[in-house]
């Protein structure tokens, strides 16, 4: 047997990455508490923020889209940590009723496939839902999800409740791979998720064998 020494080191400093942050502002997100008495909302965009503060701006950028009944693209990709913060700011005001996981794909690939991408970074999406796709199917949603990898888009999918009010079986599929999928039973979880995905995006685990 020969002897082999493995060299494979992640620095994240060096990966940049192009992130859209696709959030449900959906009905059940505003009413629905977390076991800490907030709502689901306020502990997305808590955890959202977090994240935004893992990033290296402006070198990173990242987008913020919302979806219900539509999607709606409230900041661009974008350097400006303000301006991001701002965005995900306002989405408690244009929650609405239905979950179309479909249009925020959509939109997300749209922007990370649009002119502010910068071609040196990786282009990755983050989606957050709390509920079943509607009043278009979750197959749809995959679909939009495949057309997104196509682009040599990352996708990490999180559900957030529980399984019955989920398309679990879907979001694993719109992932990139089973395992960028996230499972959170309450709000609460949400924190310690984005933090997790924060280290995934520059040093996936199955690209480095120190994170096998």
């Amino acid at each position: 047997y020969l002897p082999v020494e493995f060299h494979e080191h992640c620095e994240p400093q060096a990966q940049r990455v192009d992130v859209a942050l696709v959030i449900d502002a959906s009905t059940t997100m505003r009413d629905d508490r977390t076991t800490a008495g907030r709502t689901k909302l306020a502990a997305a965009i808590e955890a959202a923020t977090t994240f935004v503060g893992t990033l290296a701006l402006p070198l990173d950028q990242a987008a913020v889209i919302t979806f219900n009944s539509d999607a709606q693209l409230l900041q661009g990709l974008s350097g400006k940590r303000a301006d991001i913060e701002q965005a995900l700011g306002q989405i408690p005001r244009l929650v609405r009723q239905q979950t179309r996981i479909d249009r925020g794909i959509e939109e997300a690939h749209r922007e990370l496939v649009g002119r502010r991408h910068k071609a040196a970074n990786r282009r990755v999406m983050v989606v957050l839902t709390d509920g079943l796709a509607n009043p278009e199917p979750a197959s749809t949603a995959v679909r939009r999800a495949q057309e997104a990898k196509n682009s040599q888009i990352t996708i990490f999918t999180i559900g957030l409740g529980k399984d019955s009010e989920l398309n679990v079986t879907e979001l694993r599929q719109m992932a990139t791979t089973p395992a960028h999928f996230y499972h959170a039973p309450d709000g609460e979880d949400l924190l310690d998720i984005y933090r997790a995905i924060a280290v995934e995006i520059p040093c996936p685990a199955h690209g480095f064998w120190g994170r096998r």
